[in-house]
């Protein structure tokens, strides 16, 4: 080490010294980013996963007896459908025995899409 060192020389020296740390920091936010990216993604796909489930029980009860089901938790339990009721809202209005209802899967965080009324 010299005593009087160009401030280019120090400069150099610090920046290799931090070099390592920022290299470090970048890592983790480029790991946290693809992280919650790919959550996001995956709510996403169990919101779809879900209403679709939804949907095709509505459409084979109508298929098995004439009508479409009364309620939400006739559906839920006649073909023993689960859900997270902490990530998501299941919105079901029926509308009327011969009608598909109208159901509606709204995902809590707002990292994935609303919700699809059909």
């Amino acid at each position: 080490m010299e005593l009087f060192e160009s401030r280019r020389t120090k400069f150099l020296r610090a920046f290799f010294l931090l070099f390592p740390a920022l290299l470090l920091v970048l890592s983790c936010t480029l790991f946290v980013a693809g992280v919650s990216s790919t959550s996001g993604q995956a709510v996403h796909k169990e919101q779809d996963a879900l209403e679709q489930a939804l949907k095709n029980g509505a459409i084979r009860t109508y298929a098995l007896t004439g009508t479409y089901p009364e309620s939400l938790s006739q559906l839920l339990l006649d073909y023993h459908i689960i859900y997270d009721k902490t990530k998501f809202v299941v919105e079901y209005v029926p509308n009327g025995s011969n009608l598909l209802p109208s159901i509606s899967v709204i995902a809590l965080s707002g990292s994935a899409k609303g919700g699809n009324a059909s």
